[in-house]
């Protein structure tokens, strides 16, 4: 199962938890954990973002060393 969708079900689990009829003490402890949850996959998925825009980046360090095109060349 993919983070996107544990973090769906997550968002589900909150949505439906006040109509399952669980005692008070139960309802809490499943908020704060489903919270909990949320944001731990949040912060994963965030860090896998920043991961993945420094592997992206990695050729914009070379295209210093890339032929250019001549202003001159191509006004004619």
């Amino acid at each position: 199962m993919t983070i996107d969708a544990l973090i769906m079900l997550s968002g589900a689990f909150v949505a439906v938890l006040p109509f399952l009829g669980f005692p008070n003490s139960w309802d809490t402890f499943f908020f704060v954990f489903a919270g909990v949850l949320t944001i731990a996959l949040g912060i994963v998925v965030r860090r896998r973002l920043g991961r993945s825009e420094r592997k992206s980046d990695t050729p914009a360090q070379f295209a210093g060393s890339a032929p250019r095109h001549d202003e001159n060349k191509l006004a004619q």
